[in-house]
């Protein structure tokens, strides 16, 4: 008595999945054909078919070689058809890409995220000291929002200058006082208006310009 039904877990290994089942079974019966020319032209209508099939190839340049690739390992490297491109090496085409590696370095405060720790790093590369606590002022304001975002949480400069140095690995020295989280007070320590006297770099408009484009 004949089989009623037909599982895929019975029939032959889908090689690659993205073109079907059914494709696959159209690739075996061109292998079939015994006239070589014949069996070129269905080779030629199977390429217009994954064409169809997988439309984004499209958007690369060597698509057509891509195609007529994926057509000869479904086909197990058994297609002998004159083609415009060589069938590939079975070797290279079952050659896995190299591994990936991950970042492998533990993150102390997840919720600043790995950036946070390259940025840090660049601080405490920095010598000018003006320079450094401007650039740990905008450190703490991107620390302040992420700590409020992740975990509706406001920290205070204390913790802030705790968290650089644990971060920095004791590198930077950051003292609480001196940290000025938001714009405003940013404004306010650089350009308030000077005294009699006062000889305050930031107050013209020159310096202002050069201070914003670094």
């Amino acid at each position: 008595m004949p089989e009623l039904f037909h599982y895929n877990t019975q029939a032959k290994k889908l090689i690659i999945s993205e073109y079907g089942r059914s494709f696959q079974d159209m690739v075996e019966h061109v292998l079939s054909i015994a006239d070589k020319d014949k069996r070129l032209k269905m080779a030629d209508a199977l390429i217009s078919v994954m064409e169809i099939l997988n439309p984004t190839v499209k958007e690369q340049a060597d698509y057509k070689q891509k195609l007529w690739d994926h057509l000869y390992i479904i086909s197990d490297y058994k297609l002998d058809v004159d083609g415009p491109f060589p069938m590939p090496e079975r070797t290279k085409s079952a050659q896995k890409p190299d591994k990936i590696e991950y970042p492998s370095q533990p993150i102390k405060f997840r919720f600043y995220g790995r950036n946070l720790q390259f940025m840090v790093n660049k601080a405490t590369a920095i010598e000018n000291p003006e320079l450094q606590g401007e650039f740990l002022n905008l450190l703490a304001s991107f620390m302040t929002n992420s700590s409020r975002n992740w975990n509706n949480e406001n920290l205070s400069n204390a913790q802030l200058a705790e968290h650089l140095e644990v971060i920095s690995q004791n590198k930077l020295k950051v003292n609480p006082e001196e940290l000025e989280i938001t714009l405003e007070q940013r404004k306010k320590k650089f350009f308030k208006h000077p005294g009699p006297g006062s000889n305050n770099k930031f107050h013209n408009n020159k310096n202002k310009k050069n201070f914003y484009k670094k």
